[in-house]
């Protein structure tokens, strides 16, 4: 169904709250056609109901759920409201990757960034397109204190403080009202076991007597929530790792590798250049000399 999709964006950047509004229709009112326009807009409904279409699908959005409209679509109204109806409506913004998808997808952040710096690539928000809210009292509580900054004037707060106001706004419908199905609640698990121990020696078998799966179902799992298959996620995950040692410690290659679960000196070298394009040693000195 529709109704379960799920829109994931990407982090970095942060999507940046732009304006939002308490808005109420009477009887008969109808919502505003759009096309084209380059932001989310996010409509929660708390009395009344909406009838909206995008691009050819139609919702009824009732009190207290919650729709999300993507970027540079078609927008209408279905229908006239035929009860007073008031909604908050939310202008999110953002130049980074966004999916909608029938699932919860992890995305890779368009921002390229310096190789000094470990990045957890891995850092995706999931909104639900459409759902029922929960703990409505905080919802709206953070919505009025949101709205506050573009609503009213003369108010002192800044523009970080609105940002950071959305942020915690964000953080609660982050997720919200989402049942994950078992290939996400296995990938997520064998994740969080493979950064635990990535120092420790982890093979398909490890993995496969863990969680009580075939290696190839685990492989389909990761594969399709992170894009890579257990063994490659663990490579990668070690690798940034050993990029961070190397520059955070003066610990011999040696050791670097060894903490990095590579016992193999040449063999950690050669992956090491493989995904960098240079050696761990010259890496190091490139960045904090002799």
């Amino acid at each position: 169904m529709n109704e379960d999709l799920i829109v994931s964006i990407a982090i970095p950047p942060f999507p940046i709250f732009i304006e939002g509004n308490l808005t109420e229709y009477g009887i008969g009112a109808l919502h505003p056609d759009r096309r084209n326009l380059d932001y989310f807009d996010i409509i929660l409904v708390k009395e009344g109901a909406l009838y909206l279409g995008e691009e050819g699908v139609e919702y009824t959005v009732r009190k207290n759920e919650m729709l999300v409209l993507l970027p540079n679509k078609h927008h209408y109204p279905l229908k006239p409201t035929d009860e007073i109806t008031k909604f908050y409506w939310i202008h999110v913004f953002t130049t980074g990757n966004y999916e909608q998808s029938n699932q919860a997808k992890q995305l890779e952040s368009n921002i390229p960034i310096p190789s000094l710096h470990f990045h957890n690539k891995f850092h995706t928000i999931h909104l639900s397109k459409k759902c029922k809210l929960i703990d409505t009292d905080d919802i709206y509580e953070k919505i009025q204190e949101l709205l506050v900054g573009t609503t009213k004037k003369d108010t002192n707060i800044s523009f970080w403080d609105i940002q950071q106001r959305f942020f915690s706004l964000l953080n609660l419908l982050d997720g919200h009202n989402q049942a994950k199905d078992t290939s996400v609640l296995v990938a997520e698990k064998v994740e969080q076991f493979i950064r635990a121990n990535f120092d420790k020696d982890i093979t398909n078998d490890t993995l496969a007597a863990k969680f009580n799966l075939h290696e190839n179902t685990l492989a389909k799992y990761l594969k399709q929530y992170y894009g890579y298959t257990p063994m490659e996620y663990l490579k990668e995950y070690r690798l940034e790792q050993a990029r961070n040692l190397l520059l955070k410690t003066d610990y011999p290659i040696e050791k670097v590798a060894e903490l990095c679960g590579y016992n193999w000196v040449p063999y950690f070298s050669r992956l090491f250049k493989q995904k960098f394009n240079i050696s761990p040693l010259q890496y190091r000195k490139n960045h904090i000399g002799k």
